[in-house]
Parts: C-alpha cells; structure tokens; sequence
C-alpha cells in the first residue's frame, strides 16, 4: 500500500472512530428537513456477487436509515419538484446504480433492491452482452477490469446478462442506462467512433428494452470524457452520470452531469460510512470544478461555485 493510501485509510478511519460520520449524517438530514440544503445522493457500485449478498443487505439497511431509497423517475420527480417548488424532506433521496451489467446485478442487486422496495439503474454495455461466455471472460478482463482482480474469478462475476434479462429487468421497474457500446475511454476515443459508442449503443438498448434509454453513465475515471462526446450524450439522453463523487445539490447541479459516488462491497465498514456522510465530498470539489469548466463549453451548463457540501 502506498503512503498516499495508508494516509487516507488511516484518516477515514480516524474519522469514524470520532464519529464524524454520524455527525455528517444527521446534520445532512436536519439541512434536508428544512429545506436548507436540497441534497441527494447517487451511489455507484460495480459486481454484486452472490457470496456477498449479506453485505448488500446490510449495505441497503444502513442507507435506508439515512435516506429515502427510490428510483430513477422518482429521483428525477423530486428533483424537478425541488426546482418549481422548493420543500422539505424527511430524508435526503438516495438513487443506487451498478455498471457495466454483470450477470450478478440482475441475479442479486436487482433482486436484493426490490426486497426493500426500491429499484436501480443498470448501466451495460452491448458488446459485453452479446458476448458468448468464453468472449465475455476475455471481454472483462481486457476491457472492464481495471483493479486486476484475480485470473480465476467464477462466471457469475466475468459474464454479462443477456438481452433477456436486461428486458426483464425494464419490466420489474428498473432502469436500463448505456455504458457505451464496448466500454471505452471517450476521451481517448476516435471521434468517429462516438457515434457508434454513445448513439448506436442506445439503440441496441433500446431494442431489448421496447423503451428509451434515458441514462448514460460514462467509463474509467472524472476526466474520462470530450465536450463533443458529452453534447452527444445530452442530444440522446436525459441524464449523464459522471464517476466524480459528490452530493448532488438540486438547486445548481444539473441533470446533464450528476456526480455518483463509488461504494462498493469490498469497501470496508468505515469508507462505507465515509462515502455515505459526504465527507470525501471536499476532498473531490477541485476534480468536480475542473470536470465543469472542461465541458462548460459544449453545451449550456454555466461554471458554477459549488456550494458547500452537507
């Protein structure tokens, strides 16, 4: 482990061990209450394997105390709400996301959302899932792995849902967002090949689901994205997700790039209560102005102050 990440770990820890969290947490809810602060949170989670649906459970009780769990219309509803009629909430919305369609989010996130009334987005990717199983395997490691997970992985974790599942998911009342077609940088992308990464993946989508795909989420990291990509991405989605954490702040943010916070289930009890209480929102502030003024020009989003985080 790095200096860098033993600092951070010994912070986070040092952080919780004061309960600083739970300080984060309530005032996050009273600032909600009155109407103070208009935040809601996005969290942004990658495989959900079988072996750890206990921790997800205990994972989604613990968000369901300090947040209202809904979906993504529902998440949109109150935000446009918030904007034409500015009110109180009892709890700060909370919207939950998982990338890159593995076959585990349909056999256990999904399952494990709708036991506690709520419903997500799933972000996949085409190519990933016309996949064969030996393709898929090969397609991960190559072009989604980026933690070097270890080579003998189950299948669960390494292959995709299929097009059937991904219907099937639409029908229960979750969202189906694009995650490109092949899981590419755009920023490192050839302009060409936009087109077929944002606009021609969509479609595919869309021919499984019978629906619009209202949600884009782009790959890799906060600057992994183009002025001209992202105005593509708003000519044929509602709404863009940006892999840059951060308490969405409905009164300034916009629609066209809403920050998501990672927490995944290999996070340990301190980073999830870190990530949850916005504390690591300071630390991302000066990436998340950068992102702003990086696409500032391609579109109608003015470079705003951010306000202070809850």
């Amino acid at each position: 482990m790095s200096a860098r990440a033993q600092f951070r770990s010994a912070f986070i820890r040092t952080a919780v061990a004061l309960r600083v969290d739970e300080l984060a947490l309530g005032l996050r809810r009273w600032l909600v209450r009155r109407g103070y602060s208009p935040s809601m949170l996005v969290i942004e989670m990658h495989e959900t394997p079988e072996r750890d649906e206990l921790l997800l459970r205990r994972q989604l009780e613990f968000a369901a105390r300090h947040f209202t769990l809904v979906d993504l219309p529902t998440f949109a509803r109150l935000w446009q709400e918030y904007r034409t009629h500015p009110q109180s909430w009892s709890k700060p919305p909370l919207l939950f996301t998982f990338d890159d369609g593995r076959r585990n989010n349909y056999t256990v996130a999904a399952r494990v959302l709708e036991s506690v009334g709520t419903r997500g987005v799933f972000f996949v990717i085409p190519q990933f899932v016309e996949c064969s199983p030996t393709d898929a395997r090969q397609f991960y490691y190559s072009r989604i792995d980026t933690r070097k997970n270890p080579p003998h992985l189950p299948e669960e974790d390494t292959c995709s849902m299929t097009p059937e599942q991904i219907a099937d998911l639409a029908r229960r009342g979750h969202s189906i967002g694009n995650h490109t077609y092949s899981h590419v940088n755009l920023a490192t992308v050839a302009e060409s090949q936009l087109q077929h990464e944002i606009v021609d993946s969509a479609a595919r989508i869309s021919a499984w689901t019978g629906k619009p795909v209202d949600a884009f989420a782009w790959t890799f990291s906060w600057d992994s994205i183009t002025p001209k990509a992202w105005h593509l991405i708003q000519q044929h989605h509602r709404y863009c997700f940006a892999p840059c954490p951060g308490s969405v702040d409905c009164s300034a943010d916009s629609c066209s790039l809403i920050w998501r916070t990672e927490v995944e289930l290999s996070y340990s009890p301190a980073d999830l209560r870190f990530m949850y209480a916005g504390l690591a929102d300071r630390l991302w502030r000066s990436k998340r102005e950068r992102l702003r003024a990086l696409l500032a020009g391609s579109a109608n989003l003015p470079v705003l102050p951010e306000n202070s985080a809850p």
